[in-house]
Formats: structure tokens, C-alpha cells, sequence
């Protein structure tokens, strides 16, 4: 056995050789954000954040009965993570006090008006910012979260995405990508570089669209398609694409993606097939919510398909047309 001192010395050389094993992970995690010409908006210093976010306008008490079930079985299922909720104001607060360090930030959030736009925006800037996983106030929790990532991949995913609509190689419907992922339910660590880019890529798209409407940020009128390609799923989709295909140093693309029917990971982003987030949708051979694959339901009951922005018979007609 070794005596006191023998035993303290080899007590620091193991926490001595941690420590660098730690400081040379973050020093690895920082060069590739600079190699991809990102810029980190804090610390690397919690990458397993485990924090539910999600989002409702003025509170939980203001939902209706299944959302409120819903709600409690997102704690049921993983009562290991700490369930964060924002209203409106709430994300407001969020974005002011968590990007104070980028007014670019800042600027464009806070003069949003546009429910949809900034209900976008913010579930990327929570997972920038603190990471864990975003998810729809109106989906449902049907597989506890520690187990999305199947064993084999946990030391290297830092984030998860789910095929949300895949036509195999035929034309997808106007405003949809031949293979695109589902924004509802995104898992990610803190400080990512795809959450970065994919806020960077929505914050411009935003000023973008402004400056073609010729109008004050907080005026913006978003049509389906503005929606989908400045802040939605189609947005979400190119920036995966853009992060892995300069992660990589190959070109990745829809070809990688498709017909998936297993997990599938590239670099350190985990793809998860159509049925994981996006089962009982009538394309893309989703299987149903009882799959066992089958990791979250949406019940596409979200406010934003009404008011200003009745887009349901849209998304219903392009979710459906030219899909298998």
C-alpha cells in the first residue's frame, strides 16, 4: 500500500494530468469555433448543461389542460433536469442579461414584434447561450431525455438534430428542402458553433428581411416562406449543413441524411431519423408516437398556425405534397 506522502503525490499527478486533459478539450472546442471563423458568446465551460427550455407567452397557469399535462410530464420523465420556462417578457430579460456582451444581439431580438420570428430566435439563443435541449410548449415528452443519445455516441455528440421531412431524392414542395430538420426539438450544448452560426445566420436573414421590406425590424410582416428560410427549419437545416461541411472539410449535404433509420453521427452532431421527434406526420415514413424509436410527439398545436399567421393550410399542404 502507499504511505501518506506517496499516495498524496500520486493524488496530484492524476489531478495535475485531468486538468490538462480539460484545458487541452476547451483549448480544441475554442480553435474550432476560430477555424470556423465563429466567435464564442461565453465560456465553454458547461457542456452538459441539463436545463428544458421552453417558451409560452404569458406563462404556464395560461395553458390549456393537455399543455399543462405535457409540462408535467417533461419533469416526470426527466426529473434529473431543471425545467426553465420564459413568457414573453421572460426571453426579453433573457437576451439582455445572457448577451449583454453583443448588442447585435440584443438590438435585433428586442425590436422583434413578430411572435413566429422571435419564437425562433430565441429557442437557438438558449442553447447558445446555456445549451440542454428546446422543445415546442406543445409537445410531449415520451422517452426520458438521457435516452436520445444512444450509449456509443454520448462521449462525442455535442448536438442533436431530427430529420423532420425527407422526400428520398424527389423535388420537396415550394419553400421545403429535400431533407430538412426539425426545429421543435433541438439539443445542444452551450457555446456550439452551429447554435452560433445558426443565430448569426437569423440575426442578418432578419435585417435582411427589414431592409427588403423597408421597414423598422419591429415592423417586419414574415410570410411562410420568410419564416421558414430566416429563422425556421430551413434555416436550421443550412446551417447544420454549412457547420458539418466546414467541420469536416467535405461537402454534407441532404445525400447524407436521407432514408436514414438509425441514429447517425457526423462529427460531433448526432442526425436522428424522422420518427425520433417528427412520428405521426403522413410523409417521410414517420412511424407513429407508440414506435419505440419515437422520442418526442408534436401535436402542431402551436399559436403561431393562427392570427397574423395562419399558415396551417400551408404547412399541412407542403408537409403533404410530394413526400412519400
Amino acid at each position: 500500500m502507499l504511505n501518506g506522502p506517496k499516495r498524496l503525490r500520486l493524488l496530484i499527478v492524476v489531478s495535475t494530468a485531468v486538468t490538462i486533459l480539460l484545458l487541452l478539450y476547451r483549448a480544441s472546442f475554442l480553435n474550432q469555433i476560430e477555424r470556423l471563423g465563429l466567435s464564442p458568446t461565453s465560456k465553454v465551460d458547461n457542456l452538459t448543461q441539463r436545463k428544458i427550455w421552453q417558451t409560452t407567452k404569458l406563462g404556464p397557469m395560461s395553458l390549456g389542460e393537455k399543455d399543462r399535462k405535457n409540462l408535467e410530464k417533461w419533469d416526470e420523465m426527466n426529473p434529473t433536469w431543471r425545467h426553465e420556462i420564459l413568457t414573453d417578457g421572460g426571453c426579453d430579460e433573457y437576451v439582455r442579461d445572457r448577451f449583454a456582451g453583443r448588442p447585435d444581439i440584443v438590438k435585433v431580438f428586442t425590436a422583434l414584434k413578430d411572435n413566429i420570428l422571435r419564437a425562433d430566435l430565441i429557442r437557438y439563443l438558449v442553447l447558445l447561450g446555456d445549451g440542454g435541449i428546446y422543445s415546442d410548449i406543445d409537445t410531449e415528452s415520451l422517452k426520458p431525455i438521457d435516452e436520445w443519445i444512444p450509449p456509443e455516441y454520448k462521449d462525442v455528440t455535442n448536438a442533436v438534430v431530427g430529420v423532420e421531412y425527407d422526400t428520398f431524392g424527389h423535388d420537396p414542395a415550394p419553400a421545403l428542402l429535400i431533407v430538412q430538420f426539425i426545429n421543435w426539438t433541438i439539443m445542444s450544448k452551450n457555446s456550439h458553433p452551429l447554435m452560433e452560426l445558426t443565430v448569426r445566420n437569423a440575426i442578418s436573414a432578419i435585417e435582411a428581411l427589414a431592409e427588403k421590406q423597408q421597414v423598422p425590424l419591429g415592423h417586419i410582416q414574415a410570410n411562410f416562406n420568410d419564416v421558414l428560410a430566416s429563422t425556421g427549419p430551413a434555416l436550421l437545416t443550412t446551417a447544420t449543413y454549412e457547420y458539418l461541411s466546414k467541420a469536416t472539410g467535405t461537402k454534407v449535404s441532404w445525400l447524407n441524411v436521407t432514408g436514414l433509420k438509425a441514429p447517425k453521427l457526423i462529427h460531433d452532431i448526432l442526425v436522428l431519423p424522422v420518427t425520433a421527434f417528427g412520428n405521426g406526420q403522413t410523409h417521410s415514413n414517420a412511424g407513429t408516437p407508440q414506435d419505440p424509436t419515437a422520442l418526442v410527439h408534436h401535436l402542431f398545436s402551436g399559436s403561431w398556425k393562427t392570427g397574423t399567421h395562419a399558415f396551417k393550410a400551408m404547412a399541412q399542404a407542403a408537409h403533404q405534397s410530394g413526400s412519400p
